[in-house]
């Protein structure tokens, strides 16, 4: 009978660490992805704003307007 009380604490006490640990570490896996996440969205924006900026540049409306802001001077 105490065998059986001494394996059941032990087995219970298992599960409960065993179950803390998964928490714990899942908890931290999801953190970590909603960073990377987030990082990857700001990434994504800079990239945009860059490419509107160049597409700005190089545009032919954008060329011919400062050519001829250069050629009125």
């Amino acid at each position: 009978m105490q065998f059986r009380f001494t394996y059941v604490v032990i087995a219970l006490t298992a599960v409960l660490v065993f179950t803390v640990h998964t928490r714990t570490t899942s908890s931290r896996i999801f953190y970590k992805v909603g960073a990377a996440h987030l990082k990857q969205t700001r990434l994504n924006q800079t990239l945009r704003q860059k490419q509107l900026d160049l597409e700005s540049l190089i545009s032919p409306s954008a060329i011919s307007e400062k050519l001829h802001r250069d050629s009125s001077k």
